[in-house]
């Protein structure tokens, strides 16, 4: 009924959704011909050309199954194996577990200015933030800045110290095939950031800006780059073989999605790159985007989230670590947010986020390119769903307009 009031209301703008919203219930009532239904129906209405999707429920797999196909051209189906661009999920499949770690490693106090980690913002109007602020997104940090249109001059041309075509000992970091980021890139951007205006504090604004110095906090704490921290603490004993950074240098690329055909930035399909153009200038490592992965690969890390820590006999994380950045950081206010975890609107009803029937407990987070992942331990179960509904333009929106995202949790959850 949600859907189709939308649907009455112009949100969702298509009567064949209407027809589709009312006779799904009334002839499928098996979770795996339900789920079917509705991807076939976001693939056939140009939401995305295929997906992954996964869910486990009361310690069983319910559904892990692909869809459709790379690219509307039907050429290469979408297999189980196969990698998907997770977009801003490594914000917590990265950056979040990496930050649980170390809280727990170093004793890091989450109330503590990150200035004393990232030295760099001791000099700059963040210096007192602490990561229970940023990572809440109270501290008022802007939501983002779009490095790739700063690095041409008036010409047209490449800056100098920016972009290359060519590959070489100062321009080493691949962008795209054919573009590489110069060595110290990164410092440009840690500046720019550094330099931006805030928004009060306390106010609810989502911001991806601290999650470039993942990489660096990471390094400083544990003398460990970013993927080897979670490389070791998690991604290798965990026995993951299909999540990665840098996909190209593990997978060929038939076994990676494309996203977006960028016709401003790279001039070229993206295809094996992060589709972020910011997390490209960081030379592909970086705590906001990044990451690539199949569901089976992601599905391990959930379920040691649902199960307080435990995975296969092995304590990861303890109960209270997951409790505490998984619950909303300041439930006496408007911020649902927890600590780098999202979570649901505070109002019930039929259109709360990301559906009504997941319980006030749920945690996850969804990505740019349509992923998502959400976790809800009162009902016991959580969901994947990876997408490139970003193919071929990112101004593609039948992933929400059709109400995919909502209605998969719907499911899930009613099964």
């Amino acid at each position: 009924m949600r859907t189709l009031f939308l649907i009455l209301f112009g949100l969702i703008g298509s009567s064949c959704l209407s027809i589709y919203s009312q006779s799904l219930d009334a002839k499928t009532t098996d979770l795996t011909s339900k789920v079917a239904e509705l991807m076939d129906y976001g693939i056939q209405n140009k939401a995305f050309p295929g997906a992954q999707v996964l869910i486990f429920k009361k310690d069983t797999l319910r559904l892990l199954e692909a869809y459709g196909y790379h690219t509307y051209d039907s050429l290469t189906p979408v297999s189980k194996n196969h990698l998907y661009d997770l977009a801003s999920v490594t914000k917590v499949l990265g950056s979040t577990l990496a930050l649980m770690k170390l809280y727990e490693l170093y004793n890091l106090d989450i109330e503590a200015p990150v200035s004393q980690w990232i030295p760099m913002l001791k000099r700059s109007d963040k210096k007192t933030h602490n990561l229970k602020q940023i990572l809440s997104h109270s501290a008022g940090w802007q939501p983002y800045i779009a490095h790739q249109n700063l690095v041409y001059n008036k010409r047209g041309d490449f800056k100098r110290n920016t972009l290359s075509h060519n590959k070489s000992e100062r321009f080493p970091y691949p962008v795209s095939d054919s573009l590489f980021v110069h060595k110290r890139y990164q410092k440009k951007i840690f500046r720019r950031i550094k330099k931006t205006k805030l928004t009060p504090l306390g106010e609810m604004v989502y911001s991806g800006m601290f999650y470039f110095f993942m990489p660096q906090l990471v390094q400083q704490l544990s003398n460990l780059s970013f993927p080897e921290f979670l490389n070791t603490h998690f991604f290798k004993p965990m026995e993951l073989q299909g999540i990665t950074f840098l996909p190209t240098e593990k997978f060929p690329k038939t076994d990676i999605v494309p996203t977006e055909r960028d016709s401003l930035f790279r001039k070229q399909l993206v295809h094996g790159w992060v589709h972020d153009e910011a997390a490209s200038l960081m030379g592909g490592v970086s705590g906001n985007a990044g990451l690539f992965a199949n569901a089976s690969s992601i599905a391990p890390l959930l379920q040691m989230l649902l199960q307080k820590g435990s995975y296969k006999g092995n304590q990861y994380l303890k109960p209270e670590t997951i409790a505490l950045f998984s619950e909303r950081t300041y439930p006496e206010s408007d911020n649902r947010r927890g600590l780098g975890f999202d979570k649901p609107t505070l109002e019930p009803g039929e259109d709360r986020y990301p559906s009504p029937r997941v319980s006030p407990e749920t945690f996850g987070h969804t990505g740019y390119t349509g992923t998502m992942i959400w976790i809800d331990p009162t009902n016991d179960c959580f969901v994947i769903l990876l997408t490139n509904r970003v193919y071929p333009s990112r101004t593609q929106r039948g992933l929400y307009q059709l109400n995919i995202r909502p209605l998969l949790l719907d499911y899930a959850v009613q099964d």
